[in-house]
């Protein structure tokens, strides 16, 4: 089963679009995008589907997808257990374990330590390094935090498309 993912569409973000440099037409290319994944395949959301209007974002933008919806939550997704699976999605969790091309993949919106993680797939940062900060002053994550086994995932730098998982950790 092919798995792909994707991050931080924070659907319905009034600022994305000057904080993160998106065009315009950032919702309907990842949706459309999402949108194109098999049936038979996994959609993997590694957090932070939207800022507000949530009911009217997964009617619109999750609930007509055909495949199976996996949510990572993300700092933005506050919402209940059930309240995501009656808008859609098959499974919620804060992170999970995967093992693809011999490897354990982390999948978690923040990055975390890697212990015996060969990988740690993570979002949550986009295309700027705003939440990172030098070691001493009150950010959760420092630059430290962050080494070759973590790897960020953003729409910034996917074009606004979903990922294939193996293809993504084969070229990571």
């Amino acid at each position: 089963m092919n798995i792909y993912l994707v991050t931080d569409t924070h659907f319905n973000h009034k600022k994305v679009i000057e904080y993160c440099g998106r065009p315009q037409n950032y919702e309907q290319l990842l949706f459309a995008s999402m949108n194109n994944v098999p049936a038979d395949a996994i959609l993997i959301h590694l957090g932070d589907i939207c800022i507000g209007k949530d009911v009217e974002v997964h009617e619109k933008y999750i609930k007509p997808l055909k495949c199976k919806k996996w949510l990572i939550r993300g700092n933005h997704d506050r919402k209940s257990d059930s309240w995501y699976y009656e808008h859609g999605w098959d499974v919620v969790t804060d992170g999970m374990i995967l093992e693809k091309a011999g490897m354990q993949i982390l999948l978690t919106h923040t990055p975390r330590p890697i212990g015996k993680f060969d990988m740690n797939i993570h979002g949550h940062f986009h295309n700027s390094q705003h939440r990172l900060e030098d070691p001493g002053k009150t950010a959760r994550y420092t630059v430290a935090d962050i080494g070759a086994k973590h790897k960020l995932l953003a729409v910034e730098y996917t074009h606004y498309q979903v990922v294939d998982l193996l293809k993504f950790i084969t070229r990571a």
